[in-house]
């Protein structure tokens, strides 16, 4: 990748643009040490050349005054004009001391050790020799002398005069050259804070740019979200902590895209899955659904019984080998794990990890889940589904746990109608069904016979001498003996046969695609069953024998329609009581009795 400054961490990216307008702080700053510290030697250039000055006029003074002592006493033979003298040497040789002490330039100390020399050779070769004579009264030429003296002295204080000249030049060219640096100054100052500004200026565009704009684009995106759009405009991809913070925000952005895909798979699957009108129909979208959802390699949805106690599989995705397939039943629903913890169980590696005890079709790699259908806080069933190694992550747990539990839920509420609908439709003592039912149904068969030119059969039963049962053992007694007709009356009919209680001690048999004959021949069964029926009585004297009659019709040779048959039944029941009860009848036009 080529190089950028996006590329850049934000640290190094401020760090980068902060080089410049730092280079020209730094070249401001020592240009300000620079002028301030030309400031100081120009000042102390000045205060030399000033204390150079007073010192140059104090030993221009000095020597004049020890050459006047010297003439004055050479005219005036006056010792006391000798103290200005030796005052005034000391006072020159000590001026020419401090000038040589503050003065630099070697051509100026030169020429400070040229006057000094002078200085010293006037005094030896001219002042004290003429004080000498004086001193011991030699004669000799006052006026020459003197005009030696003064010759020696105009030749110093030439000498002096032109060192101060040069120094006074020397200062003016330093303060002229000061004063053009301060101009150089002020106008590189000026031009660096022009280029600072400018600086300033373009680095605002580029921390725009770096900084500003990714978090504008950031809270863009935000905003996005916020309104549902989860596929928001984000920066650029870079390698900084913007960059870092792009592709967690994307990573983020999918993760909620996957959640609200998961979350409408749910919503589809939860009003998918409530419309099913049978288990079947549950089984088969459950089974639908989690291969769509998890790409298993077997599913199996197990039905709790538990009045046989015992689990049975009841839908593969994949077809059971052919040693289970008559039977699918785990015997002891406590070994499989799920359902007696109500808590899923999972394997991620059946070959490291231990398994189900109920070891039903278990796979021989790879792993499994295996979770309750629990609904109302009742297990109803479990679903174990087999797939890769490693494959049950928490992701894959929570939306699985979801589709248990539309799952079960439907399944309750299936159940739960079906018992209302079965209460609603059947008789509470006996439990078969009731009249209403036996209606509806009748309707609905006689249709499809008519359609189809089938014939079918009605029995109406009604128990012998039941109220003298009741009115001698009681109505407990009575109800028991219904409960136990019931069963008598059910065994010995098909599957396809219907019995309801009609009424009291009335009973009705509906036998589709059956005629008089075959009516009979049930009938009979039902006859000699109720008549070896054995009824408790919870007391040493036994019931006596219980009997029945019964009256046999049948469309469409005794009626069009349910209520002529059912009418017809119950006038063939009314001529067997007649004749003698324990026995069937059937219904005849003329109302002459048929057996």
């Amino acid at each position: 990748m080529a190089f950028t400054i996006r590329n850049l961490k934000i640290r190094e990216q401020i760090l980068l643009v902060t080089l410049p307008p730092l280079f020209v702080l730094l070249c401001a700053v020592g240009l300000f040490f620079y002028a301030y510290w030309s400031a100081i030697n120009t000042e102390t250039a000045a205060s030399r050349y000033q204390e150079n000055a007073v010192r140059g006029e104090s030993l221009l003074r000095h020597s004049t005054e020890a050459s006047t002592a010297v003439t004055s006493f050479i005219f005036t033979r006056q010792k006391d004009l000798l103290d200005p003298y030796d005052k005034a040497v000391a006072g020159a040789q000590e001026d020419l001391s401090r000038l040589r002490e503050a003065e630099e330039d070697p051509g100026q100390l030169q020429e400070l050790g040229r006057i000094r020399a002078e200085f010293n050779q006037m005094q030896t070769e001219w002042a004290l020799p003429a004080i000498q004579k004086v001193r011991q009264g030699e004669r000799f030429n006052a006026l020459g002398v003197s005009r030696d003296g003064l010759r020696r002295m105009a030749s110093i204080r030439e000498q002096v005069l032109k060192l101060l000249k040069e120094d006074a030049a020397k200062n003016a060219q330093q303060m002229g050259e000061a004063e053009m640096l301060v101009r150089r100054m002020l106008v590189v100052g000026i031009a660096l804070a022009v280029l600072l500004g400018g600086i300033l200026l373009l680095l605002t565009g580029v921390v725009t740019r770096l900084i500003v704009l990714p978090v504008l684009q950031l809270i863009h995106a935000s905003e996005q979200v916020s309104r549902g759009d989860l596929q928001p405009t984000l920066p650029p991809v870079v390698d900084n902590e913007f960059g870092v913070l792009s592709r967690s925000f994307s990573n983020m952005t999918a993760a909620l895209r996957r959640e609200r895909e998961e979350m409408a798979a749910l919503n589809r699957f939860s009003e998918a899955v409530t419309q099913c009108t049978s288990e079947r129909e549950v089984y088969d979208l459950v089974l639908h659904s989690l291969k769509e959802r998890f790409q298993p390699r077997q599913v199996i949805i197990f039905k709790f019984n538990p009045t046989e106690n015992f689990l049975e599989a009841a839908a593969f995705l994949v077809p059971p080998p052919p040693e289970v397939a008559a039977w699918p039943v785990i015997e002891e629903p406590h070994k499989c794990k799920a359902i007696r913890t109500g808590r899923p169980f999972l394997v991620n590696d059946v070959t490291m990890e231990p398994v189900c005890p109920s070891q039903f079709l278990l796979p021989a790699e790879g792993s499994y889940y295996c979770g309750p259908l629990i609904a109302s806080g009742n297990i109803i069933g479990s679903v174990r589904m087999e797939a890769a190694k490693d494959l049950w992550t928490p992701e894959r747990e929570r939306p699985l746990e979801s589709y248990l539990s539309g799952a079960a839920a439907a399944l309750s509420s299936l159940r739960a109608s079906a018992s209302m609908k079965q209460q609603a439709n059947t008789d509470v003592l006996t439990g078969l069904y009731n009249r209403r039912f036996l209606e509806d149904y009748a309707r609905k068969l006689f249709a499809l016979a008519k359609r189809r030119g089938k014939p079918v059969g009605v029995i109406m039963m009604d128990l012998d001498r039941f109220k003298t049962f009741n009115d001698v053992y009681g109505h407990e007694m009575g109800d028991r003996i219904l409960r136990h007709f019931a069963k008598a009356v059910t065994a010995p009919m098909r599957d396809t046969n219907l019995a309801a209680r009609y009424g009291g001690e009335e009973f009705v048999v509906i036998l589709p695609d059956t005629g008089t004959q075959g009516c009979q021949l049930v009938a009979e069964r039902i006859r000699k069953a109720v008549m070896l029926m054995v009824v408790p009585s919870n007391t040493e004297k036994p019931l006596p024998q219980i009997t029945v009659s019964m009256g046999v019709a049948a469309f469409p040779d005794h009626g069009q329609t349910v209520e002529e048959v059912i009418q017809a039944s119950d006038k063939a029941l009314y001529e067997s009581k007649r004749g003698g009860r324990n026995r069937i009848t059937v219904f005849a036009p003329l109302e002459t009795p048929a057996g």
